[in-house]
């Protein structure tokens, strides 16, 4: 879990840097929004997806994910939970607000477009409420828990480029600073509280390649939507970024925020296999009341 929080900060800081502080970076991420669907239809879904993101409903999903660990007697995950979630979106409000800039190096003229909008809120809510999920469930049910949490995680970072809210860089430096806190906060549990059991689930048993079948598809996933982004990528550094349609670099931004999401969650769900949260054995025995 340590290696996946460096591996999580560090990809944070390639992202920042390459797409706010290159040109190029900031052509792709533009022509992305210019491209975006005009679906009025699609649009209204959006609009009510991502109303669901709200301080109100932040609140309602952290009590449920803390009452499903109360509920399981497992008190300590609620505040690993609460600590994932609370320190993830913290982190996301400070980088934007605070310490990240966007230096206009395409000679933009709407003031919206010159500010920095590194990382997205909206997605750290989704990601940081999805890995809350898994983290409270039985480990049987944590790969449920991880499918439903991408499913989520992955419409509203789509959405929020969809409606443009944000660029494309921005939910993919959203869901790695949650993984870097996730990373972080689970490695510290396992120190404390954590112990490995030798017995998997025996669901599990039965889904032995669910895991590098899903990372694989979710590499693939990002190695082709790299590839089709590599075409504006090339347009971008030549000044020929109007010959590439941008409705196809749209298309491709979606599928890497698709991709990325799949393999964190899957990489996080693994790192876990075999893993129980819980107090060792000999702390279960010491608070255990005595046979009468």
């Amino acid at each position: 879990m340590i290696a996946l929080a460096v591996l999580s900060a560090v990809l944070l800081a390639v992202v920042y840097v390459v797409a706010v502080h290159t040109s190029w970076g900031q052509r792709i991420d533009e022509a992305a929004l210019d491209g975006r669907t005009t679906r009025v239809g699609v649009l209204r879904a959006t609009d009510r997806l991502l109303d669901t993101i709200s301080i109100a409903s932040l609140a309602l999903g952290t009590l449920a994910i803390a009452a499903v660990a109360l509920v399981r007697h497992r008190p300590h995950l609620a505040l690993t939970a609460a600590v994932v979630i609370g320190g993830s979106i913290a982190t996301t409000e400070l980088l934007k607000r605070v310490v990240l800039d966007r230096p206009n190096l395409l000679d933009l003229t709407d003031p919206s477009q010159q500010l920095n909008w590194f990382p997205s809120g909206h997605s750290t809510v989704a990601m940081s409420l999805a890995i809350g999920l898994v983290l409270v469930v039985a480990e049987e049910f944590r790969p449920v828990a991880a499918l439903a949490g991408l499913v989520y995680a992955t419409l509203v970072g789509a959405g929020t480029v969809t409606v443009g809210w944000h660029r494309p860089s921005d939910v993919l430096g959203a869901y790695l600073v949650v993984m870097a806190w996730a990373g972080a906060v689970v490695a510290t549990l396992l120190l404390t509280e954590g112990a490995v059991r030798d017995r998997v689930p025996a669901i599990a048993r039965r889904l032995p390649s669910l895991t590098p079948f899903l990372a694989g598809a979710g590499v693939g996933l990002l190695l082709g939507a790299l590839f089709g982004i590599s075409g504006t990528l090339i347009a971008a550094r030549t000044e020929e970024l109007d010959a590439v349609q941008l409705d196809a670099t749209y298309a491709a931004s979606i599928v890497v925020i698709t991709a990325m999401a799949l393999v964190l969650l899957v990489a996080f769900v693994a790192g876990l296999r075999g893993v129980a949260l819980d107090p060792t054995v000999d702390e279960q025995q010491a608070v255990a009341p005595a046979p009468a």
